[in-house]
């Protein structure tokens, strides 16, 4: 018997280990298809993009993704470059630095830069020569050695005569004579024998087209060419000159690259070349796109990179864009999560279109492709009923997504309104559904008077006129209570604030319809300037963010009963210690999960997640504490199915995975991880498999009572690992039993418990 209680616990122990073994909770998904560098070595293609990295293996077709889960500190890359040791060496904006193997393991995380007290810290540039790197950064130039990666000298500040901390744009040398490109001019100095430190020792080239926004420079056949964002020049000797050919000489110029017997050029968003012995005979190389970088792979062949396509890289049948699959960018304006788990981001940009993403796939749509979605590629806001999606457009309107089927609803083929100015213009925003199949649309803008519609089950329109006292209002969040209340969000315009609406189910008939409104001045403390959200959350009271906090309608109904004396609004409040504290953050998002937490997202902030009743903080995630991309988050939307919740930020997408899963509807197997459970442990015991709302007990082998509990609602509740009287429980086999609330039913599971010194 002995034996085989160590043989399980021995399996228990190993499947212990590999649970930890395996990645965090957190997943980040960003645009990896702006690209500001490119590094290659063999069949590795290594891109950083604004999004992060990427390693493309041409030989194997495979991508490796790098953001702040696994080896970044900041995803916002401008530089890469492999040094003559095989390292390559990663800048990002916020002045870190990350060294890492051909590989992809991180050799060495630099922070100095990061960690410094300037103001700008971006890392713009690097450039190898000799034994160190030269890094040109947002307040000039730091000289690091590539052996050790220690800093060399104090930073080079001033550049000869140009203002002290001008950001350093560019780098090359030749002939022993660093050239700096800045945004004030170029600057040039002799590496040997020379103290870089003295601006003295610099001399200057501030004429234009380079005095100002230098681009990049390019030392190739002896001579050094420059570009920047009025012309494109070189230097011989002591000849400073235009380009030879009038048709670039005053082009924007982004990137420059000399390869074998040629210099390659991006001007005016085309891509050049010119022979090394006649400069002036210029060729296209690639025609006019949004390109950003060029790049020599080991074959001598250029590689090009994008703003919108990842890098353009030449096989044996042509040049093809590669990139990872990801969002179409990185901005998440809103999100929703449809029926079959599926999430739907409205991008938030001119050209971003609607993403979406099946668990395993990003695709966008966007009207090119998808040409039923209307004029406007503009979406702010997306709703969905079941696996029904609706996204609205700022000019296009409103359309509806339904597998294959898509159609667009706007001014001309339906009564939806326009704009005073351009009656095309249909400016659709926020939507939330009855419960009863109808969709309620706000608009920000009309030139009707009517800025709420409804879109009902049988596919008809139906429009409301605007109270009186708010003829010219914007209208943009909306939710819809228990009691079929519009619940809408008035912005912008003189009055502000929430709005309330319930036709009473007569859609054609306003004699019955009751409306009211809370003005900002109604909310309590006086300092409400601006209302950013409001939903309706699972015990049916109304949850409203604003810039000081949350606000909260216990008794909705009451609107409706007696709109003349309106249900009050109660301040939010966190119990700290032995007081509630008011909850003063400037919130711009609200959501509950299926347990009704709540999940509060914040202007600058991140997230905060509380329990059902907003009076305990569960845990705030924040860039301090945390992987998640931005602290201004834009949208949030949970998963009732995966219990990942989702935080839209313009940086990218960040998606936690929680225990707020929907339970299931019988018992079947109760699963308890980790096990076995080591106590003392810095996490709870998860106990997965539940009914709603179901009692826990857990039990020593021959039936005894240690503890009892019930589950927050969900499929999932949590153990400490501590009895009824508070004490670590023993070594040893327990039994989790959970119940029903009627007690009918019973599922039950195992864990084994070590505790730590016995």
């Amino acid at each position: 018997m002995t034996k085989k209680i160590v043989f399980v616990f021995a399996a228990f122990i190993i499947s212990f280990s590999s649970l930890f073994a395996q990645n965090s909770k957190w997943e980040n998904f960003t645009d990896l298809k702006n690209v500001r560098g490119i590094a290659v070595k063999g069949s590795s293609y290594i891109a950083a993009t604004s999004g992060g990295l990427f390693f493309y293996n041409s030989a194997s077709e495979q991508f490796t993704k790098y953001t702040n889960l696994n080896g970044l500190i900041n995803i916002d890359l401008t530089s890469i470059i492999i040094d003559s040791q095989d390292k390559i060496w990663i800048g990002a904006s916020d002045g870190s630095i990350v060294v890492m193997d051909l590989s992809g393991n991180v050799i060495k995380t630099i922070f100095d830069i990061k960690n410094s007290s300037e103001t700008n810290k971006s890392i713009n540039c690097f450039f190898q020569y000799g034994n160190y790197m030269y890094v040109g950064t947002g307040y000039g130039i730091q000289k690091i050695d590539v052996t050790n990666e220690n800093f060399v000298d104090a930073p080079y500040y001033q550049i000869g005569i140009i203002p002290i901390k001008t950001a350093v744009t560019a780098l090359s040398a030749t002939n022993d004579t660093l050239y700096a490109g800045t945004k004030a001019g170029l600057g040039f100095a002799r590496i040997s024998n020379n103290n870089l430190n003295n601006p003295a020792a610099w001399n200057n080239f501030i004429s234009a087209p380079i005095n100002a926004n230098i681009n990049c420079i390019e030392a190739f056949n002896g001579t050094i060419f420059i570009g920047s964002e009025t012309g494109f020049v070189y230097h011989t000797n002591t000849t400073w000159s235009l380009y030879p050919n009038s048709a670039v000489s005053g082009a924007k110029t982004v990137s420059i690259k000399g390869i074998n017997n040629k210099l390659y050029f991006n001007c005016n968003s085309t891509i050049y070349s010119a022979p090394a012995n006649d400069l002036s005979n210029i060729s296209i190389e690639v025609n006019q796109g949004t390109w950003t970088v060029i790049q020599p792979d080991n074959s001598q062949t250029p590689v090009y990179g994008s703003s919108n396509g990842g890098i353009y890289v030449k096989g044996s049948s042509g040049y093809t864009f590669k990139s990872p699959n990801c969002p179409f960018t990185s901005i998440f304006d809103y999100i929703t999560i449809d029926e079959s788990g599926s999430l739907w981001a409205a991008g938030g940009s001119g050209t971003a279109g609607i993403y979406k993403y099946d668990g395993q796939i990003w695709t966008n749509y966007n009207n090119t492709a998808y040409p039923g979605l209307g004029s406007s590629n503009f979406f702010r806001k997306i709703h969905h009923i079941d696996n029904t999606i609706y996204a609205f457009s700022f000019g296009g309107g409103v359309s509806v997504i339904k597998g294959d089927y898509i159609k667009n609803y706007n001014p001309s083929n339906s009564i939806l309104p326009g704009i005073g100015t351009n009656p095309t213009f249909c400016t659709a925003y926020g939507g939330a559904d009855d419960g009863r199949g109808n969709l309620w649309v706000t608009f920000y803008e009309n030139n009707n008077n009517k800025s709420l519609y409804v879109l009902t089950a049988d596919s008809n329109w139906y429009g409301f006129d605007n109270p009186s006292y708010l003829h010219d209002a914007n209208y943009s969040q909306i939710a819809v209570d228990n009691y079929n209340t519009k619940w809408i969000v008035s912005e912008n315009r003189s009055p502000t604030g929430l709005i309330f609406f319930n036709e009473n189910n007569t859609l054609t008939n306003p004699n019955d319809d009751v409306n009211g409104f809370y003005s900002l001045s109604e909310f309590p403390g006086g300092s409400v300037t601006n209302i950013n959200d409001v939903i309706v959350e699972k015990n049916g009271e109304v949850w409203v963010a604003t810039n000081n906090g949350v606000f909260i309608i216990s008794n909705p109904q009451q609107a409706i009963q007696n709109p003349n004396s309106k249900p009050p609004l109660s301040k939010l409040g966190i119990i700290s210690g032995n007081l509630k504290v008011p909850f003063t953050e400037n919130c711009t998002r609200l959501k509950n999960d299926i347990i009704n937490q709540k999940w509060i997202g914040t202007a600058s902030n991140g997230v905060f997640n509380l329990s059902e009743d907003g009076s305990t903080l569960i845990a705030q995630y924040n860039t301090k504490n945390s992987p998640v991309l931005d602290d201004k988050i834009g949208s949030i939307s949970i998963s009732n199915k995966t219990g990942k919740a989702y935080f839209g930020t313009l940086k990218g997408l960040s998606a936690l995975k929680t225990n707020a899963v929907e339970p299931v509807s019988s018992f079947d197997k109760i699963i308890c991880s980790p096990n076995p459970f080591v106590l003392p442990s810095s996490v709870n015991l998860n106990i997965d498999g539940l009914v709603e709302n179901s009692t826990i007990k857990i039990l020593t082998i021959d039936g005894q009572i240690v503890t009892e509990f019930e589950s927050p609602g969900g499929r999932i509740a949590q153990w400490n690992g501590l009895n009824k009287n508070g004490k670590t429980v023993p070594t040893g086999i327990y039994i989790v039993a959970a119940y029903t609330k009627d007690g009918g039913k019973v599922g039950l599971g195992k864990v084994a418990i070590i505790r730590n010194g016995e």
